[in-house]
């Protein structure tokens, strides 16, 4: 799922109460939005019975990490088991103009091991197809240097025709799925679709036109379909299915087979949780098809989310974001180096091939679950990735990772924390400040850069880099740095990123000076 937080995923709930909701986002829905936190703790719950059934019979992880706080640097480290700071991607832009390099997806090597695979909904970890809007623009006698945003109003007729084209959802050649190891592709190069009437869905190498109907019943089809052809076909099958919901913006209403099992007062809340509970039906849908061709009990599933919650009640005019519980025990959400921005839920359900089943607190990163596909299907996994392959975990509860780390932009533009700047949630993250954190056993080390004068409000006149400690067993919501009494866990952690970050590149988009704050050693 796209943005779905550790604490909106009920199984994670059964030791949470309101009283561990981030006391200024509390404050914050019942300034804005006033729906009922009991309500929201009992949605987490009640939208996913599916999903519960699989991770109470399968493999939940408790310790379970992205390698990036956004949705394109994640989507590019799930893609290649690596870290995307080792591509020069630590933003959604870095990720638009670089992105995905030649022969580096995973999904290639179970291709390789006769699987047919096939990816189906969010891409976006590359190029769009700027050939698509070239062609549009020669035929519209103009030149040949244009933008979808740059386009001024005048241009309503131009700006519809290449909406109608695609162009927002497309990908260039080199960095199709079906040039790096699909045999189908059907989704969309963009952060975002349309619940309803999108434009920028592809299938194969051909747009698909209007797409009418609700987009998690239509992904689910095609899944479906897909399977149905390799069954037939006695063929192993690989499939990424990565829904849209619960990306912003929400105001779409779910439909009504969804929204009408919830019944709070808040259409907010309702309208959320109802998206969930449309994953969790086809999720449904997918369980019964493969029960009924006898291939249940043989499927690997993995679930996860691609980062944190939004956690953000209506600003900026026109996002809705996400609710509470949001990340809850963890601080802050998306776009941030919280926890509440890295850690997520994950679970594996496979009735033949997992015998131990339940709870795991063992450090895992979603880097690991192609690697463990490949593992699975016999394949070899490729040498000098970061991901590990999650066997050894589920078969004999060996950890396979001893510390991870991260180095990103710590931004507040994607939740209620961007009520503690001056900007907006289109203009934040041009000032938002870099950071790496390191996670080994209990302890949570984050370097957070130069904070610009006049723009967040607790520290107007700036703030040089700080260096932070935690201990997020004790304390997994962040609120006592220890730094100063663990001396010599800084110092290790601190040394343990600098080693690791050692082969990262500059960033394509990124500015320099805020990469080479990175490279500064404590």
């Amino acid at each position: 799922m796209d943005d779905l937080g550790y604490g909106q995923f009920g199984v994670y709930n059964d030791t949470i109460t309101i009283q561990d909701f981030n006391p200024y986002f509390v404050h914050l829905v019942d300034s804005l939005e006033g729906y009922s936190l009991n309500k929201s703790l009992e949605f987490s719950k009640l939208a996913i019975p599916t999903l519960s059934k699989l991770a109470n019979e399968g493999i939940t992880f408790t310790n379970a990490y992205t390698s990036s706080n956004i949705c394109a640097p994640s989507r590019l480290g799930i893609a290649t088991g690596t870290s995307q700071s080792k591509f020069g991607v630590y933003t959604n832009v870095d990720c638009e103009k670089s992105g995905l390099k030649p022969n580096t997806h995973l999904a290639d090597v179970l291709k390789k091991q006769h699987y047919k695979t096939a990816h189906i909904g969010k891409w976006h970890i590359g190029k769009r197809d700027d050939q698509i809007i070239k062609a549009i623009l020669e035929n519209e006698k103009r030149a040949e240097n244009g933008s979808l945003s740059k386009l001024d109003r005048s241009k309503t007729k131009l700006k519809n025709k290449i909406k109608n084209s695609g162009y927002v959802g497309s990908v260039s050649k080199e960095q199709h799925p079906l040039n790096n190891g699909f045999d189908y592709y059907y989704g969309y190069n963009h952060w975002a679709s349309n619940f309803y009437n999108a434009t920028n869905v592809w299938e194969n190498f051909k747009h698909a036109g209007l797409q009418k109907n609700y987009n998690t019943d239509t992904f689910t089809d095609k899944a479906i379909d897909f399977m149905d052809v390799q069954i037939k076909n006695n063929d192993p099958f690989y499939i990424q299915i990565h829904y849209h919901a619960v990306h912003d913006s929400l105001e779409p209403v779910a439909p009504k087979k969804y929204y009408n099992r919830f019944d709070s007062k808040s259409h907010i809340l309702n309208n959320f949780y109802a998206h969930i509970y449309g994953v969790d039906s086809n999720v449904n849908r997918i369980i019964k098809f493969l029960k009924s061709k006898k291939k249940y009990k043989n499927t690997l599933i993995v679930f996860t989310s691609d980062n944190g919650a939004m956690s953000a009640g209506s600003y900026n005019g026109h996002k809705t974001g996400s609710p509470l519980p949001a990340n809850t025990p963890f601080s802050g959400h998306k776009g941030t180096y919280y926890q509440g921005g890295i850690r997520v839920p994950m679970f594996l359900h496979w009735p033949q091939g997992i015998t131990n089943k339940g709870i795991k607190d063992k450090l895992i990163s979603t880097m690991d679950i192609l690697p463990t596909a490949i593992d699975v299907s016999g394949g070899e996994i490729p040498k000098h990735i970061d991901g590990k392959s999650l066997l050894p975990l589920i078969n004999e509860n060996r950890s396979i990772h001893k510390y991870l780390t991260w180095s990103g932009m710590h931004s507040y533009k994607w939740g209620y924390l961007i009520t503690k700047t001056t900007k907006t949630h289109s203009t934040e993250s041009k000032h938002a400040p870099p950071a790496w954190v390191v996670i080994k056993d209990e302890y949570l080390l984050r370097y957070t850069g130069t904070l610009e004068p006049g723009v967040y409000l607790d520290h107007l006149e700036g703030r040089a880099p700080i260096v932070e400690l935690f201990n997020i067993k004790n304390d997994p919501a962040e609120l006592h740095n220890v730094a100063h009494s663990y001396p010599e866990v800084v110092k290790e952690l601190s040394e343990l990123y600098f080693k690791d970050s050692k082969n990262d590149r500059p960033p394509t988009d990124w500015k320099n000076t805020k990469w080479d704050e990175l490279k500064n050693k404590i």
